[in-house]
């Protein structure tokens, strides 16, 4: 930098009145030479900082609009869609139209239109394959047709129109080094350049090959520096680098050691600069460490707008959108805190709690048709309370749902409709989303308010371009690769700010302190793959200054190699020896082998060296939670001071409960109740009910009963929307169950037996029936999804009928949904020598036999796992039959033995039509009683172990609270054999029923 500073000044001293003007790649370049050049004293008199497309813009004027990447792949995407549609491409033809792919096409077109390439003057005999070509001219075409009719111009019309009126300028040149021109750029600057040039220097890099260059794109070189021979050690006979290399395991460890470097040597921030060879993952895991240490950081390249609040708002509408707007997703949009919501609406988690509560699942009409429901009962509810509290609360609850309503109305009205293959215009959906953005993005930072503002830009930018229709997932695509893509918070270096950027941006980034990261040699020099959109051989064969992909990796060498040549102050090099995101081990790059090299002076050192003389650092500690993942990781055993534990008091009980659950003891924390549980047992409060399900549940898993029942800890239940299922198990279940009793009371007033022949088209005509109105009120995802569903309800029902056609010599149906203990009826007692208790359930179906005993049966729509055999009860986890006999013999007043059988049936496809008969034997009901009695002793007791099973845990929801795997293999065996533990030894005792 100083060799160009110097240059620089002695142009500027000797032609102090004449204009100059300094011609670079970007205005960070210029601003930055500017900023150094004066830092050091000097004076810009007369000296302006001028891009090409600057010098080309000031000889013309146009009314037309300019063309950028947004409306460009827009465009091409577009004109792809129609040439496909018309059979136009032939090369192409074949390949799917996504705005990847449109993108990639708009950057050929504009590689080729910079060469100076129209329709009319490229070959088709240029391409390996000529139909390739054709097709090429075809897009270019309709391309250049779309600008003239959108009145749009691009980088391409502007250089064009400036070669017609420019004129050569009488003023001095000073042309950056290795400036970056196209064929017509390069046209362009010949035309208007004077004879008084001056080629800014750089500083020389030795042992490889320069890139190529043109009369106004030259490397000038001047002094070398150590670092100048990083490549050419021969000819750096006692020259040693000023380099400190290092390395971690991983790129956060490894950022957080640059941090630790320059917290150490106090090192002011603006005096530091951050290179990057890659910018995934370093700008996410720098951006997220500022973020919790709250330094100053500058991005060149900016941030993800995904980081910012109105980008997780964007991303979370296009997934509601996508997920046919589900209330799960739109959750997840409150839960994150996204939206600002002015007015009288509730609170976020009153939002959520309403919305759950509703049950919407997705689909936009249902949210209106529950609120409104919603509302109609709370009103009809508000005219029988006469509690000045409840109707407080139930004034508030209208309030709310009505508010709810409303807002959802109004956000629905400008939102596409559900179906993703329904067809909108493209503008329907970006004013939607930019209206949800524009009104209710909420904003807290600068980056928020950058991000806010870019979406509704890009969005107006697009706007008068967009008039096509389209599937509503084709314009999600399309939105995700137009918005998501976008960077904010661009920056140039500042004072006091930490610069953050790619090595490629900081050749004349002036900062005393340079820190390069990812030299590892997955990332650095990269790969030099090609576009098969136009490949290498096709650029040398169109030639025209077309960059060579293959060149790529040579120029990135080169480019960091000018860095580090320029950087002859202090340098740190580093790389991570794991990539997290590929989740594979690392090597170093060859430049950081070189570099040990230099800097050893060891030229003959191989990687082993390396290696062996830099060993990997261990993550350094900048924030409290480091210092704790360090003590937690350590295999050192370390014992924490009292006096500080006593500020975690968290920690205290944790560690308290942490090692009562690793005694042999079983105690609170295992699931022990010490208190009174008197509530809880339901021979001694008789205001409770217990159901079948829960008594096999405390049967399977007494924890889990303890979790569920006691505590009240239930798993969040939402409505799922998923492309590839209508209905879920419990849907389904609950659907066949009304279409089956439904069938069966329809027969009952024809007076007639079930029969397949005669009856066929009534059980399709129900379920046809029953399908419609869930339809009403839960959608299918899609035509198909409901096809095949149908179908398969279908097919249940034909099983069902001829089951029921073959059984039906053997009894007839007495009892539909026969229940008790709900809905207002009086429960079911049943009486155990140690008292009696109430019971509550529902039977599917209750059929009298010929002999003029009953027959419990019990529909099934799962998998018949677990229900085959002669077992009886399976260690207590099958009560349900004995239950059920035993509370409808006392709840119709029925002798003992009236039930003969209990069975389960099966009527599904899944199922293939079986059915489990359960016989209630003497001995069955005596073995059931005694099971009974063990189970509600567990209860009386307080002691609620884990199940002595893991395969009872496979398919539980509450891993996460119960958090068995903690334990030691064999520590649940071991507290099963607590002697104190009378409640564990009767838990013990209904295992040994099978």
């Amino acid at each position: 930098m100083e060799l160009l500073i110097k240059a620089l000044h002695q142009t500027c001293q000797t032609n102090l009145l004449n204009e100059k003007i300094l011609v670079v790649d970007s205005y960070s370049i210029g601003e930055q030479i500017i900023s150094h050049y004066m830092k050091e004293g000097y004076n810009a008199v007369n000296l302006k900082v001028k891009t090409v497309r600057d010098l080309a813009l000031g000889f013309i004027h146009t009314n037309d609009d300019f063309c950028n990447t947004a409306i460009g792949s827009h465009l091409v995407y577009s004109l792809l869609k129609q040439l496909k549609f018309n059979n136009s491409l032939r090369y192409f033809h074949n390949l799917e139209i996504t705005p990847n792919l449109s993108h990639g096409m708009y950057e050929v077109i504009q590689e080729l239109r910079l060469a100076g390439y129209t329709s009319n003057t490229i070959n088709d005999r240029q391409f390996v394959i000529t139909e390739k070509g054709q097709d090429i001219i075809h897009i270019l075409k309709s391309y250049e047709e779309t600008l003239k009719v959108k009145n749009l111009k691009d980088n391409c019309n502007l250089y064009q129109e400036a070669l017609k009126v420019g004129t050569k300028l009488d003023c001095i040149f000073l042309l950056q080094s290795n400036l970056n021109l196209s064929h017509l750029e390069e046209q362009f600057i010949g035309k208007i350049i004077s004879d008084y040039i001056v080629h800014l220097p750089l500083t020389p890099v030795y042992g490889v090959v320069k890139p190529q260059s043109s009369k106004y794109s030259m490397i000038i070189e001047g002094e070398p520096t150590p670092h100048s021979y990083l490549y050419h050690l021969d000819a750096s006979e006692n020259i040693k680098g000023n380099l400190s290399l290092f390395t971690t395991k991983t790129e956060e460890h490894e950022l957080k050691e640059v941090l630790k470097r320059i917290a150490k040597k106090q090192l002011p921030f603006d005096h530091c600069a951050v290179y990057y060879s890659q910018s995934n993952p370093y700008i996410t895991t720098m951006y997220h460490l500022s973020e919790e240490q709250n330094f100053p950081v500058t991005f060149n390249e900016g941030i993800p707008i995904q980081f910012t609040k109105p980008g997780k708002l964007m991303t979370g509408l296009l997934k509601w959108i996508k997920s046919a707007y589900s209330v799960t997703v739109f959750v997840n949009i409150l839960q994150e805190g996204l939206l600002n919501i002015e007015g009288d609406g509730p609170s976020n988690s009153t939002w959520i709690t309403l919305l759950r509560k509703a049950n919407i699942g997705w689909d936009a009409t249902r949210y209106k048709m529950i609120f409104q429901n919603e509302i109609k009962s709370v009103e009809t509810k508000l005219k029988h309370v006469e509690d000045q509290q409840k109707r407080l609360y139930l004034r508030e609850l209208r309030e709310h749902l009505s508010w709810l309503s409303h807002w959802y109305q109004t956000v629905f009205e400008k939102l596409p409709p559900i179906s993703m293959q329904s067809s909108i215009t493209y503008e329907t959906l970006l004013l939607g989303l930019q209206d949800m953005i524009r009104n209710y993005s909420k904003v807290s930072s600068s980056y928020d308010l950058a991000a806010k503002e870019s979406l509704i830009d890009t969005i107006d930018n697009i706007l008068p371009y967009v008039n096509e229709s389209l599937t509503v997932q084709e314009g999600i695509e399309r939105l995700e690769e137009l918005v998501l893509q976008l960077k904010i918070g661009a920056s140039k270096p500042k004072p006091g700010y930490l610069h953050f950027c790619s090595f490629e941006n900081g050749l004349y980034i002036s900062r005393d302190h340079v820190f390069i990261v990812g030299l590892d040699n997955q990332r650095f020099p990269g790969g030099s793959g090609e576009n098969p959109l136009l490949l290498d051989i096709e650029r040398k064969r169109l030639g025209r200054c077309i960059p060579l992909l293959q060149e790529k990796s040579k120029t990135r060498l080169y480019k960091m190699l000018q860095v580090l040549a320029s950087s002859s102050r202090n340098v740190t090099l580093s790389y991570c020896q794991f990539d997290v995101n590929e989740n594979r081990a690392t090597s170093p790059a060859h430049l950081f082998l070189q570099s040990y090299r230099l800097q050893s002076g060891n030229k003959s050192a191989n990687f082993k060296d390396l290696k062996q003389s830099i060993p990997v650092i261990e993550e350094s500690i900048i924030h409290s939670r480091d210092w704790w993942a360090d003590k937690l990781n350590s295999a050192t055993l370390n014992q924490l001071e009292q006096p500080l534990l006593s500020q975690f008091e968290h920690i205290c009980r944790g560690l308290i409960a942490d090692e009562a659950r690793q005694s042999d003891s079983f105690t609170v924390y295992d699931g022990k109740i010490i208190s009174n549980t008197s509530k809880f047992d339901p021979r001694l409060n008789k205001n409770t009910t217990i159901s079948a399900g829960k008594l096999e549940m405390l049967a399977t898993c007494p924890y889990s009963y303890f979790l569920q029942v006691v505590l009240n800890i239930k798993p969040i239940e939402d409505t799922v929307y998923t492309q590839e299922r209508w209905l879920d198990p419990v849907a389904r279940g609950t659907l066949l169950h009304e279409v089956f009793e439904l069938f069966y009371r329809k027969l009952q007033e024809l007076n007639e037996k079930p029969s397949f022949e005669n009856h066929h088209s009534l059980i399709v005509e129900v379920a046809q029936n029953s399908l419609a109105k869930i339809k009403e009120i839960l959608p299918p995802p899609s035509e198909n999804v409901e096809l095949q569903e149908i179908t398969e309800v279908l097919e249940s029902c034909e099983t069902f009928l001829k089951l029921e056609e073959e059984n039906s010599i053997h009894g007839s149906p007495k009892y539909f949904e026969y229940s008790f203990g709900v809905d207002g009826i009086e429960p079911a007692i049943i009486t155990l020598p140690s008292g009696t208790f109430h019971v509550s359930g529902k039977i599917d179906r209750v059929d009298l036999q010929p002999d003029g005993t009953y027959h419990i049966i019990d529909y099934k729509t799962g998998s018949t796992w677990g229900y085959d055999g002669n077992i009886a009860f399976r260690g207590g986890r099958q009560l349900q039959h004995l239950l059920y006999t035993l509370a409808i013999e006392n709840h119709l007043s029925l002798n003992e033995g009236a039930v003969q059988k209990s069975s389960y049936l099966f009527p599904t496809k899944k199922g293939l039509g079986r059915a489990y008969e359960r016989k209630q034997l003497e001995s069955i009901r005596t073995n059931g009683r005694n099971i009974l009695e063990n189970l509600l002793t567990v209860i009386e007791h307080g002691h609620f172990t884990m199940t002595d099973d893991e395969n009872d845990c496979k398919y539980c929801q509450l891993k996460d609270v119960c958090r068995r795997s903690t334990y030691d293999k064999d520590q649940v065996d071991i507290k099963h054999q607590d002697i104190d533990s009378i409640g564990v030894r009767s838990f013990k005792g209904v295992r040994a029923y099978d």
